[in-house]
This record gives C-alpha cells, structure tokens and sequence, in this order.
C-alpha cells in the first residue's frame, strides 16, 4: 500500500492526509514513526496490531497511534475498506492538553450523530486544503487538526457519559428485579442511585421506553399471572405477596396489563393463555 501522507512526512510536513480505499491491503510487520496517527475508517472493516492487542473497527470508528508506537493493520479476506489517516508531529498539535490525551496510549473512537458529520467534513477539508496549498498548507492543516482531536475526545467524553447512564439504569432494573415486592418510591430510590427524582425517571423512560411504576407493576403482574396458575394462594394474598396495598388496586393494574381479571385467570387455568 503507497503511503502518499507518510511521503510528504518525510519531506518535512507536520501535518498531512490521504484517503486510500482497497482490498486485502495488509501489512506484512508492525512499523512504527516519530509522529502520531489518526486512522479513520470510513467503509469496511479493519484489525489493528498495537501493542500486543488487537483492535478490531468498523467504519465510521477511529484509531489514534502515539508517536514511536509500534502497529501495524490489516483486514479480513475480501473485505473492502476505505480509510483516511492523517499524520500528525507532537508539535503541531496546538494545545497542550489536547496532545497529552492522544500521545500517551491507542485509543479507539467511535464519532456518531452532529459529530461525525463535524469529523467528516473537517477530513475533507484537510484534504482540499492540503492539495491546494500544498507546503503552504501547514499553518491551516494544524488548526484543522487541532479541530478534529478536539471532536473526537469531545464524542469520547459523551460516550463515557452514556456508558455511565446506561450502567446506572443497569442497576436501577437490577434492584427492582429484587425488590417489586416491596414498596417503591421514586424519591427513595433515586436518593439510593444518588440522583434526583426527575433524573432518574427521565434517564429510565431514555433507556426502557417506560416508566419506573410501569416497570414495577409489570413485574407484579408476571408474577402474579404465575402464582394464580400454579398456586392454591387466595387473590388477596397474592396481591399482597407482589407487592400491591390493596386488591382493588391490584386487580385494576392486573387487567389493564393483560385484559381480564385474577379471577378469570384462576377460574380457566390451566387452558388461559398470557396476551404477548
């Protein structure tokens, strides 16, 4: 595979880029150089040797390589790819703080929605500006690249945020999972995952498509159904034993949910059949 962007590199250039598409263009041994990369995988699939790991991305994922890091990527059998990479020497990075996030270890980045398209169109900008200035592109060429890193660590950090919602949800499920048996107060258990009433019900609804009563009560009622199928317990208890305050309430929600009543489903089992 011709590295135009590692040619111009050895002219001199602190910045350069170039698009290459192919098909089972692999490296043969990792390679290493004195400036950073950030590889951009627009088609395709790719496997990337980095430090005794390998890191399989799938477009439109990013890979960034600090300086002397020795790697090296290839792709599976007869799978297309398209990729940007754009070289980069530690000073041409323009903020300090920028470049201690990048030139420390392989990092992995996945641009989606408003940033990725910010990522896509500051790499076709690189490569216009690049092909029309030429040596003078430079100056342009750092500010663009200073740009990008600060996307992709920006999406990184959103996706941290995300990953820490979803873990949280994760565990809010998991403990209603243990407990719907007892009373459940929404004040009480964001206080619990240390976060506020409205917070927590925003993020639930975000990740479930519900709500935390809605949840609740489904389990009650599964349970329930399951109980008045395979148990002799009266209706009462069993409303008590999932966790409704009174049997008024419980045969309410148990019909909204599935359509008939306890009785109905204690009178026709084991025939009665749970609406999907």
């Amino acid at each position: 595979m011709q590295d135009l962007a590692g040619e111009l590199m050895s002219r001199g250039r602190q910045v350069a880029v170039a698009r290459v598409q192919g098909v089972d263009d692999n490296m043969a041994r990792p390679h290493r150089h004195g400036y950073m990369e950030i590889y951009l995988l627009e088609e395709g699939q790719r496997d990337h040797w980095s430090g005794g790991e390998v890191h399989r991305i799938s477009a439109p994922e990013a890979i960034t390589f600090p300086p002397a890091d020795d790697h090296f990527s290839y792709s599976p059998p007869g799978v297309p790819f398209r990729r940007v990479v754009v070289y980069a020497r530690p000073e041409a990075v323009l903020y300090p703080h920028v470049l201690d996030s990048v030139s420390r270890t392989t990092r992995v980045m996945r641009p989606t929605g408003s940033g990725l398209a910010t990522v896509r169109g500051l790499v076709d900008q690189m490569l216009h500006t690049q092909e029309e200035l030429g040596e003078r592109s430079q100056d342009e060429l750092r500010l663009l690249l200073t740009q990008l890193l600060l996307v992709l660590l920006r999406q990184e950090e959103v996706d941290a945020a995300t990953a820490a919602r979803e873990t949280r949800v994760a565990r809010v499920v998991h403990h209603l999972h243990g407990h719907y048996t007892e009373r459940i107060e929404l004040e009480a258990l964001a206080e619990k995952f240390y976060v506020s009433r409205h917070h927590l019900s925003r993020e639930f609804r975000r990740h479930t498509g519900t709500t935390v009563i809605s949840y609740v009560n489904d389990l009650r009622v599964d349970q329930a159904w399951r109980l008045l199928i395979e148990s002799e317990l009266p209706v009462s208890q069993i409303a008590a034993d999932v966790g409704f305050s009174t049997v008024t309430h419980f045969n309410r929600v148990f019909r909204d949910r599935t359509g008939v009543t306890p009785r109905h489903v204690r009178r026709e089992r084991p025939a009665v059949q749970r609406p999907v």
